[in-house]
């Protein structure tokens, strides 16, 4: 039932009445970890709980990175409040919390500790315990191993080189998580390859740290045993000389001991099906799986051979041109088409500016503003406009592309064959030219007008008496417009200041009306990468539609004031049981460290299903 403005004032004077006490919180920070033993590479959440303030500093982290990869997930409130009355005193309980979580990886094996982290909070410096854990090596078995790969072992600085990482399963599995160190070396500028473009294969999204990759799903043989694989590329490219060390890559995974009980399903379906959080009804047991690693050896460019104007591409490289149209008048718009290909990294090819090509910014007049380029398939397309300055030009010259050659360890040269063309010269055209019709020359002749003064008539009798006629008015567009536009105006705008005034005057009945949309806006624009910060903000979405239906603060609201809430509309037990599972889900995600942005769009695929369902049903 929702308070009225008198019962809310009862309720304030019944709290003057009594004697009203507030209990004080004392504030007390602490760490939490998930687990003391872990693997190298198997991430495990972290959490700073502070109590007795929600405002806390965020604490500075940097001692963790010594022996942990570290990925914060961001701070939470944790407030609850409940108030008792006992004889006409009231008491006042306000238990205040936030919670700062992140996701640590070890990096090395043997006894890990994880410092005591200074906290401010409420003008105060507290000190959280210091955690001891096992970091365990991890093994690679039978059922999982893990490879990494290099398209080439030695290359120069600027280089792209392409990281393969292939992951080989011979189980189903569920909840799991990539370490790729390389990935966050400072010596190398890390970029996508792209997105994959075969229509036949299986892709999926996996997080590899704190970055998505696109991983496609095959089959392979692996020392005689048949796999599973999934496998996503990055692009390395180094930006220092010398021997670099590429440390092994991990995976940690749930994967299936027993058989499932419930119905045959196919190879991965817990891993990406509708279900990942609780995946199928067998047993799993956590596996760590470790790569190889590999050296990579970067040398140096060389300066002999070096041209002038080197475009700075390195690997090998090919050009093409082509033009349309071929037959022109000076001056004529000419749309030069350029492809370039050779390498499975195109994102950083740029085609250096046309005018330095001497014999094309000879003849040809060449805007400096490029369009830039696009990937096509194994090509990067550039288009450019030019013009021919005269009519003696017969042909667009050879376009060419310097490159160094890392094959042979030389700089080479690519170039385009030459586009013959026709070119005009311009001349001055007449108009009829330009239609390409004949022009009819008509001659002015008198006419009679059949209204008003026929102009070649000059005695008065053609002077015909207007008289005024009302009906030429509704006949008249013109004049239905200015009759009627502005009283139809004035009753729209009316009705618009009617409408505001009236949800100015409701505010909570306008924000109930807003609610659905609203939240499913929220939902819908929500980030999953970052599993816990989605179901996070999943859950904020779901209190402020349940708030605003309700009628009540949603910050805070929990199930069992939304069950309360719902019951007394009559709403349906397994709505009440839909909506309890998705806050129990919500809060699981948000604190047990999920690693798959999978979990998290599931969730928010349930939420948007029972906020519709309560917006046909009693919330409507």
């Amino acid at each position: 039932m929702t308070a009225t403005p008198y019962m809310r004032l009862g309720l304030t004077v019944l709290l003057m009445a009594g004697a009203v006490t507030a209990l004080a919180q004392q504030v007390t920070v602490r760490a939490a970890v998930e687990k003391t033993d872990a693997y190298v590479g198997e991430p495990f959440m972290f959490q700073i709980q502070i109590q007795g303030s929600d405002r806390p500093q965020e604490p500075d982290i940097t001692a963790l990175t010594q022996d942990f990869d570290v990925q914060s997930l961001g701070g939470q409130t944790n407030n609850s409040q409940s108030v008792s009355i006992v004889n006409g005193h009231v008491t006042s309980n306000v238990q205040r919390a936030y919670i700062y979580s992140y996701r640590l990886t070890p990096k090395k094996a043997g006894l890990l500790t994880i410092p005591a982290i200074a906290v401010m909070a409420e003008g105060q410096r507290f000190t959280t315990q210091p955690i001891q854990l096992n970091g365990r090596t991890p093994q690679e078995t039978a059922e999982f191993k893990l490879r990494l790969a290099l398209s080439s072992e030695r290359c120069y600085v600027g280089q792209p080189v392409v990281l393969t990482i292939t992951w080989y399963l011979g189980k189903d599995v569920r909840n799991f998580a990539f370490t790729v160190p390389v990935l966050q070396d400072a010596r190398f500028v890390v970029e996508d390859l792209g997105e994959p473009q075969n229509p036949g294969k299986e892709y999926y999204k996996v997080q590899a740290g704190d970055m998505e990759c696109i991983a496609e799903k095959g089959q392979e043989v692996l020392d005689t045993i048949s796999y599973t694989t999934l496998s996503f590329k990055k692009v390395l490219i180094p930006k220092q000389t010398g021997s670099i060390d590429i440390q092994p890559a991990t995976v940690a995974c749930e994967g299936k001991v027993s058989e499932q009980r419930r119905g045959q399903r196919g190879f991965f379906n817990d891993f990406f099906g509708n279900d990942p959080f609780f995946g199928s009804r067998g047993t799993f047991k956590n596996f760590v799986t470790p790569s190889n690693a590999l050296r990579l050896d970067v040398a140096e460019l060389p300066q002999q051979g070096r041209p002038a104007n080197f475009s700075g591409l390195l690997g090998t490289f090919t050009i093409t041109a082509s033009a349309t149209p071929t037959e022109v008048n000076v001056g004529d718009p000419i749309t030069l088409t350029l492809r370039i290909s050779g390498s499975p990294y195109l994102k950083a090819v740029e085609l250096p500016p046309l005018e330095a090509q001497p014999e094309l910014a000879k003849q040809f007049k060449i805007p400096k503003e490029m369009a830039p380029g696009k990937i096509e398939g194994n090509a990067k397309v550039f288009t450019q406009t030019i013009r021919a300055q005269d009519a003696s030009v017969n042909a667009i010259p050879p376009i060419t592309l310097n490159y160094f050659n890392s094959d042979t360890g030389t700089y080479q040269e690519a170039r385009t064959r030459p586009i013959p063309l026709k070119v005009h010269e311009s001349r001055v055209v007449t108009a009829e030219q330009a239609e390409g019709v004949e022009v009819q020359h008509v001659r002015n002749q008198l006419t009679q007008w059949r209204e008003g003064i026929a102009h070649n008539y000059e005695d008065l009798t053609v002077l015909t008496s207007q008289a005024f006629d009302p009906g030429y008015w509704v006949r008249s567009p013109l004049w239905l417009a200015i009759l009627f536009l502005p009283p139809l105006a004035y009753a729209v705008l009316a009705g618009i200041v009617l409408t505001r005034r009236k949800g100015l005057a409701n505010p909570e009945l306008r924000r109930a009306k807003r609610a659905h949309a609203e939240a499913a806006h929220r939902l819908k624009a929500i980030d999953v990468a970052n599993a816990g910060r989605a179901c996070e903000e999943t859950l904020n979405a779901l209190r402020e539609y349940l708030g605003a239906k309700l009628r009540v603060a949603g910050t805070a609201l929990t199930y069992e004031d939304a069950r309360r809430l719902l019951e007394q509309k009559q709403a349906a037990p397994e709505i009440q049981a839909q909506l309890k599972e998705i806050f129990r889900q919500c809060e699981a995600y948000s604190y047990a460290g999920q690693s798959s942005g999978q979990n998290a769009a599931g969730l928010i695929e349930q939420t948007l299903a029972i906020i519709q369902a309560l917006e046909k049903g009693v919330l409507r």
